[in-house]
């Protein structure tokens, strides 16, 4: 069966599109197409993660169209995408039409630039603010740049109109998502699934309800149902890429992060790192170094600041495991030294060291940390990667420090009765337990206890976090 035949509307013509204008290409033929139609297709590509394909259809479009607003709009948000923010802001004022959507897309410029009132000013210019497509596009700016409050007041104006519209649904559960409503927004999405059961951004929607919901499960049910629909559906191959890794489930996992990367949504050094990470769980460190050394060359696009210092920590844990300890601190020196605002490397260095038993390294490594970055979430943590390498003990020590910093951080109190559960000290477990907002019952103690006693080889970290999971 075709599975282009599962699709409906917009969707199959969209498709229907990219088959004739990529065919088209392939042949060196020209092909005609209307303008509003080519402006739809960039967005399509554009939405798959495929900005070179938008380019060219918009370059061709223009080619064909010269200055049409809808083209350019679409440049320019384009250009906003790729952080090329002064070409999207010439592109803009290119435009000679003050059409709705070339409004909006200013608006849009606007606040970007921090300029709230003046891009609410140039939205009041619209000549119907009760027009579907301007409700969804200014919205949507508003929930894309996190102005939820402002998203609101344009979900409003289309409540009683379009309560039943398919695309004023399609807003309020994405909506709903941003709010973190995920009850009311699996809702919306199965009254969306049940107007067009083969749309992919539906199932995909439900699927990241479902995952936030720690239901892992149905999220990867869901995203299942998102590439049957449409087979190079990127996002959901992320998803459920990380749904499997939640699950464990790491061989899953690597299978849908490669898909992910054959649609250019991750870029090509982060399966190496992914397997890297995977060896390194197992103490393969010479596997783990070897692949870790192919993700820091691989794509300029993992190189940013943040990526390339995490990859070089990783490296120096590795040749530090390999025995090779002057070479590591060759890689960790490089780490501090290209982001000396980064934590990191010093989290991870302490970790090395407590692990071949210099605490007092380890400790000095982790005050470091706290005074770049002077947080309770820093000590928290230090603290999983403590119980990482099955050390209890410090932990306690650890999460403490957390406590002391704030000691109405959420869940401190359920976090510090665990860890001393696991580290088997049961009177600051009763201390801790007394100032959970919820106490841990007896049952449920004992249960706790048997889980413990089952997780010889796991890892505690993990541990902990399924503990929580446990106690809500």
């Amino acid at each position: 069966m075709n599975k282009k035949n599962l699709l409906s509307g917009r969707d199959k013509e969209l498709l229907e599109m990219a088959e004739a204008y990529e065919q088209s290409k392939a042949e060196g033929k020209s092909i005609y197409m209307d303008a509003e139609d080519m402006a739809d297709l960039a967005d399509w590509y554009a939405m798959r993660h495929q900005p070179d394909r938008a380019q060219d259809v918009i370059t061709y479009g223009l080619s064909m169209h010269p200055g049409n607003t809808s083209l350019l709009v679409q440049q320019a948000y384009l250009y906003l995408e790729n952080s090329e923010r002064d070409k999207a802001k010439e592109t803009a004022g290119s435009i000679g039409e003050d059409t709705p959507e070339a409004t909006i897309l200013r608006a849009q410029i606007l606040l970007e630039d921090g300029e709230e009132e003046q891009a609410e000013a140039l939205l009041d210019t619209l000549e119907d603010k009760s027009d579907i497509a301007n409700i969804i596009e200014a919205a949507y700016m508003y929930i894309d740049l996190g102005y939820i409050d402002k998203a609101r007041e344009w979900i409003e104006r289309g409540r009683e109109k379009y309560a039943d519209d398919e695309a004023y649904l399609a807003l309020c559960a994405d909506y709903s998502f941003a709010l973190q409503h995920l009850d009311e927004a699996i809702a919306y999405y199965n009254k969306l699934i049940d107007k067009n059961p083969y749309s992919p951004l539906y199932w995909y929607g439900i699927a990241r309800c479902y995952y936030e919901q720690r239901e892992y499960g149905q999220a990867i049910d869901a995203c299942d149902y998102a590439t049957l629909s449409d087979e190079d559906f990127a996002d959901a191959y992320l998803l459920r890429a990380n749904a499997f890794y939640e699950l464990k489930n790491d061989e899953k996992a690597l299978e849908n992060y490669r898909q992910a990367e054959r649609l250019n949504l991750i870029p090509h050094g982060f399966v190496p790192a992914f397997q890297g990470m995977m060896k390194s769980a197992k103490g393969e460190w010479q596997k783990a170094y070897e692949y870790f050394q192919q993700a820091i060359t691989a794509d300029d696009r993992l190189l940013d600041r943040d990526s390339r210092c995490s990859l070089l920590s990783s490296i120096a844990l590795c040749l530090y495991k390999l025995g090779k300890k002057q070479q590591a601190d060759e890689y960790w020196t490089t780490a501090k030294t290209l982001d000396p605002g980064a934590i990191d490397p010093y989290i991870v260095e302490g970790q090395a060291y407590l692990e071949s038993g210099d605490a007092g390294k380890a400790m000095e490594c982790w005050e470091k940390a706290a005074r770049i970055k002077p947080s309770p979430l820093t000590w928290e943590n230090i603290s999983m990667h403590c119980l990482s390498i099955n050390q209890p003990e410090y932990a306690c020590k650890t999460l403490e420090r957390a406590r002391q910093m704030n000691p109405y951080s959420p869940f401190i109190n359920e976090k510090l009765a665990i860890v001393y559960l696991i580290a088997g000290d049961a009177a600051n477990f009763n201390k801790y337990n007394r100032l959970c907002q919820q106490p841990i019952e007896p049952e449920k103690v004992e249960k706790l206890l048997q889980q413990l006693r089952r997780a010889d080889n796991q890892d505690l970290s993990d541990l902990m976090y399924r503990l929580l999971d446990s106690l809500h």
